[in-house]
């Protein structure tokens, strides 16, 4: 009888965590016996995430590649400890098939696993694939994308590999109530709600931003209140801005219950990672996208663009500059929040472009649906 232990490999964030989750989601709907190790990294964001969910747990001591040299040695044996500890997981479990969730917290498992002849996978969410889903590509039996774009991103001899089925979102958050999400954030029910969020790192270019809109929300204070995430070193600061303008809601420092923060939204603000445009998309939540600037290849930018181009979202640029931002927010963002007849298509939009059957695709190939590993050089 084959093994229906499966690992799962990466972490460091949220963005690389959750679709994971939701694929593990999936194979226990197939499969209630399935066993689901996460091997990820030991930041406290993946302990955060991973542990009350009950799912076995396994820190690597993998490192991000050094941006300086003087960081390799330490990378070095980090990465030596991590292929050592995966030869041994593998060994222990015998692994039905190995998935890898990117960033580098994937790369030692996925490696070894393919080096193995462990059937082996990657999800790539984003438009672009980063360092480790593109040095681990050749060496995997499948490509799980989310964008159509993203297979040309890939060497031609790869490409055969890449299928394009959505990135898997949790099925729970799609079931949150707006009712119980009123009763749970002390909101006023007779109000619409502004969601303000950075994802798991969050964003200051975004809280800098409700601070200096803080007085244009005031002014809207009847008809509208926030949910802002903030972590807690500015949450008393958040608590008095809007209190200041007058202006309602909730400032959570993590919010738990994501699910009932998308059944309160009216409208989001957030940046652009792969996995929030996903959700976005499955919970109809109209959204103003402000990308993260830095990334050289433009990664959220262009994973916002298939939500913009299909009308569900509007794109700010991020000026890195708190009085640009403003400026920007108060020419998108406000004639949303003035004009709440506009939400109802952009939230159709929205979810005319969801993709509902991402986790259970990649849960397939996993429970046996495997392709030909391409062997390993």
């Amino acid at each position: 009888m084959a093994s229906n232990t499966f690992i799962f490999a990466g972490g460091g964030t949220g963005g690389h965590l959750y679709p994971g989750l939701a694929v593990a989601e999936a194979l226990r709907t197939l499969d209630p016996d399935a066993k689901i190790i996460f091997a990820c990294s030991r930041r406290e964001i993946d302990r955060a995430i991973l542990h009350p969910l009950g799912y076995t747990v396994l820190p690597q001591p993998i490192l991000p590649f050094p941006r300086r040299v003087t960081g390799l040695w330490r990378f070095w044996r980090a990465w030596r400890a991590s292929l050592k500890l995966a030869r041994q997981c593998i060994a222990r479990e015998q692994p039905r098939a190995v998935l890898g969730l990117g960033g580098f917290a994937a790369g030692a498992m996925v490696r070894t696993a393919a080096r193995l002849g462990v059937p082996t996978a990657l999800l790539n969410p984003d438009a672009v694939p980063g360092r480790a889903n593109a040095y681990l590509a050749r060496r995997v039996g499948a490509i799980f994308t989310q964008f159509d774009s993203t297979a040309a991103c890939f060497p031609s001899r790869v490409r055969s590999r890449v299928r394009c089925v959505g990135c898997p979102v949790r099925a729970e958050l799609i079931t949150g109530r707006r009712e119980e999400a009123i009763e749970h954030f002390h909101l006023d029910a007779g109000k619409k709600t502004l969601l303000v969020f950075g994802g798991s790192t969050l964003a200051a270019s975004l809280t800098d931003a409700v601070v200096a809109l803080a007085k244009d929300l005031g002014a809207l204070a009847e008809a509208w209140q926030v949910i802002l995430i903030v972590g807690a070193e500015r949450q008393a600061e958040m608590e008095t801005v809007l209190r200041e303008a007058g202006v309602a809601g909730a400032i959570p420092t993590y919010c738990e219950r994501m699910d009932l923060a998308y059944a309160a939204a009216d409208v989001a603000l957030c940046r652009g990672g792969a996995g929030t445009m996903a959700e976005l998309s499955a919970t109809g939540a109209p959204a103003v996208v402000m990308p993260y600037p830095h990334h050289k290849d433009r990664q959220q930018y262009r994973n916002a663009a298939y939500l913009v181009d299909a009308g569900g979202a509007k794109l700010v640029e991020d000026h890195c500059d708190t009085t640009k931002n403003a400026a920007a927010l108060r020419a998108d963002l406000l004639p949303i929040l003035q004009q709440p007849s506009r939400l109802d298509e952009m939230r159709r939009c929205a979810r005319a472009s969801s993709k509902p059957a991402a986790a259970r695709d990649v849960a397939e190939w996993l429970m046996g649906h495997n392709d030909p590993q391409p062997g390993m050089a």
